[in-house]
């Protein structure tokens, strides 16, 4: 499912030669480039169906059945768009997302921006850092919270330490477990005609759970963090010496990697999206039509006992681990550079400290954050969930902001001829809006309600 390696002859060259000249020099490869190297597969695979959307995901199909699925299957052109809109700005600024916007905005909007994408991603550290804690309270028995702050000194010392492919080889075979999910849908006999009307016909009910759940499945699908990875990773793929001059031979890489980007995009964001939209179905079909409902993470293991049996607990942890370290690079290495990218600098070396130390900072403060609310006895079910609401609700200013910027000629050149990118992130940030407006209007008609 997920090919690490599988990135352009060019940006692989340039990577290595980097962590050659680190290994030359006896230090180890900085933290922002370990973080941001993540080719668009691997962050939609493995990040975007995280222990936080596998949660909310499985919570949906209990609560709403297959009433929530179409937003798996309707967000994607939406979500691809995002991502090579993303690239194509940081290709022609050869800037974060961060830098551009702190250029284009006003101050108080880009820090309250920042302030909210850097508060939804320490959260969903401390909620992939818990879910690593019960899957090895699934696999091994013991305290999550302890277990909890072991995964985050773990996954700490891996973004450190380890190159990335080494990295991902072996845990590729752990989000393997993923495909379970599909075989539940078999194994329980949906129609497909039942499964492709759910994917293609929007389901709305007027109700406030209904709008705070959909938030969640957008902030799972198209992820603020997944977004400012993908800038972030072109960069590092398309970074040149100083000394390079603009060639032919040049344009030419560039207009490879494009192309390249377009293609993995659009077949592993497809992937990703598919498997959230299994689970989903899965979840469906043995908690929602039995009843069941989902209220504990003990709970979430249920919806793979048709093909699991007595080890879906073990089948979860698996998924759970695996996911979360992959998402945990592009969690902390997005909001690492969000937070550098507010003061400007043109010194790499200063940059390059900036990043990795922001990096630790957040690592530690989610994975810090997650031991004391397990302490709390905060159900790990309900921080995955609330994470991904934030998420959700972090998105639409973020989308707001991104596809105003590739208006902008200074920063995007010529995207205005690309109208159809334009549209689709337009509709996306219009329909994030109005689910978060009218998640507010019925959280005050219920206020008011009961007021009176």
């Amino acid at each position: 499912m997920i090919d690490p390696q599988h990135r352009s002859s060019y940006g692989h060259h340039v990577i290595i030669s980097r962590l050659r000249k680190d290994e030359k020099t006896n230090d180890p490869p900085v933290a922002h480039s370990w973080a941001a190297d993540l080719g668009p597969g691997l962050a939609s695979t493995g990040s975007d169906n995280d222990p936080s959307g596998i949660a909310t995901y499985s919570l949906a199909g209990a609560q709403f059945g297959l009433d929530l699925a179409w937003l798996c299957a309707l967000s994607y052109p939406s979500m691809v768009a995002f991502q090579l809109v993303s690239s194509r700005i940081a290709v022609l600024t050869g800037q974060g997302l961060t830098s551009n916007m702190r250029e284009h905005y006003p101050r108080a909007f880009f820090y309250l921006a920042v302030a909210r994408f850097l508060i939804a991603n320490v959260l969903n550290v401390a909620a992939d850092t818990v879910a690593m804690g019960v899957a090895a309270h699934f696999l091994w028995h013991g305290s999550v919270a302890v277990f909890a702050g072991v995964a985050t000194l773990l996954s700490v010392a891996l973004q450190f330490t380890l190159p990335y492919p080494r990295y991902a080889n072996a845990l590729k075979w752990l989000t393997l477990s993923l495909f379970a999910y599909a075989g539940v849908v078999i194994v329980m006999r949906i129609p497909w005609h039942v499964l492709l009307s759910a994917a293609l016909v929007p389901h709305l009910h007027w109700q406030e759970h209904y709008f705070s759940m959909l938030l969640a499945v957008l902030g799972t699908t198209i992820s603020p963090y997944l977004i400012f990875s993908q800038a972030t990773q072109q960069l590092e793929e398309l970074r040149l010496d100083p000394e390079h001059k603009p060639s032919a031979e040049h344009n030419r890489l560039l207009g490879q990697q494009s192309r390249k980007t377009r293609k993995d995009t659009l077949i592993r964001t497809a992937l990703s999206n598919a498997v959230g939209f299994f689970i989903m179905a899965g979840a469906a079909a043995t908690l929602y039509a039995y009843g069941r409902g989902l209220t504990d993470i003990d709970g979430a293991a249920n919806v793979l006992e048709p093909v699991a049996y007595r080890y879906a607990p073990q089948v979860l942890a698996l998924a759970f681990i695996g996911t979360a370290l992959l998402a945990l690079p592009p969690l902390a290495g997005s909001a690492a550079h969000a937070v550098a990218g507010i003061v400007e600098s043109r010194d790499k070396a200063l940059t390059d400290r900036r990043i990795s130390l922001a990096l630790l900072v957040v690592m530690l403060f989610g994975g810090a954050l997650g031991v004391v609310l397990t302490s709390a006895h905060v159900e790990p079910l309900r921080l995955m969930y609330w994470s991904a609401v934030l998420n959700g609700s972090t998105a639409t200013p973020v989308m707001f902001m991104l596809v105003l910027l590739s208006t902008k000629h200074s920063a995007v050149g010529d995207l205005s001829a690309h109208w159809v990118l334009r549209g689709l992130c337009w509709l996306a940030t219009v329909c994030a809006a109005a689910a978060l407006v009218s998640l507010f209007v019925l959280e005050w008609s219920e206020w008011k309600s009961g007021a009176a």
